[in-house]
């Protein structure tokens, strides 16, 4: 076999094909290149907070000595419900003053319970 014509010279379509190679080659280095060297760098910062849930329970006021009203005013704010006792002729009256109550203050009691005060 023959390795060819000796006089063999590459024609039209075969520098075409080669230049066309050439070109998309430096298309895709270019486009390599421009990922590379412009990249954004995406960081993401994370804030660890560490909480503490305390559970407090609620204690009941003391309000012996206080008027019924006053009394009254203290254990809505605090949550309770009042049940008075007591009193004049009429029952008990908002100037009345509360002479016990139960549950005893400082109990712990959860709030929406309802507290029994004697007044008189």
């Amino acid at each position: 076999m023959s390795p060819g014509p000796p006089n063999w010279a590459p024609g039209w379509l075969t520098i075409g094909i080669a230049g066309a190679a050439g070109f998309l080659l430096g298309v895709v280095v270019l486009v390599v290149a421009r990922g590379v060297v412009h990249d954004k760098v995406h960081t993401r910062t994370h804030t660890i907070v560490r909480t503490r849930t305390v559970i407090a329970e609620p204690k009941v006021p003391n309000v012996v000595g206080m008027t019924l009203d006053d009394a009254s005013d203290t254990l809505s704010a605090h949550g309770y419900s009042v049940d008075p006792h007591g009193g004049g002729f009429f029952g008990p009256d908002g100037g009345d003053t509360v002479q016990s109550q139960d549950p005893q203050a400082g109990a712990v009691v959860g709030g929406g319970a309802t507290i029994r005060l004697d007044v008189g």
